[in-house]
């Protein structure tokens, strides 16, 4: 674990979630679709994962989640509404998380997003979605 100061840890944890509706159906089904999705995502942005696990459902429809050194990101989707669950957390460089988010956008591409951006430090966090 990277030793953080709670004044270190205040000004860099960035915790994104959101619901996608009325996303392209390929990049719902399959859970090593969402595997394939994080891992170039995370990559891209600048992350570091340890670790990535999935699960498929049936008839389709998975849950992913990519640990990361800075914390973790996961998927749910839903192939049924079209929609998958987003859940971006970090406490490294929030630009980092932003990005990382900004590209799992281009690749579902929603066409309804639902969204919090809450700025998180030990026993504090706010709402900072209009912020952002």
């Amino acid at each position: 674990m990277v030793n953080m100061s709670k004044k270190e840890i205040s000004s860099k944890s960035l915790h994104i979630i959101a619901d996608f509706q009325g996303c392209k159906l390929e990049n719902l089904k399959k859970a090593e679709t969402g595997e394939r999705i994080l891992k170039e995502v995370i990559s891209e942005a600048g992350m570091t994962a340890t670790g990535i696990c999935s699960w498929q459902f049936e008839p389709e429809g998975y849950t992913a989640a990519v640990l990361l050194m800075e914390s973790h990101a996961t998927l749910h989707s839903w192939p049924e509404h079209a929609a998958v669950q987003i859940d971006i957390f970090s406490c490294g460089d929030p630009n980092k998380t932003k990005k990382a988010y900004t590209l799992l956008k281009e690749i579902f591409s929603p066409s309804d997003i639902s969204e919090k951006f809450l700025k998180r430090s030990l026993n504090d966090i706010k709402d900072i979605t209009s912020t952002e």
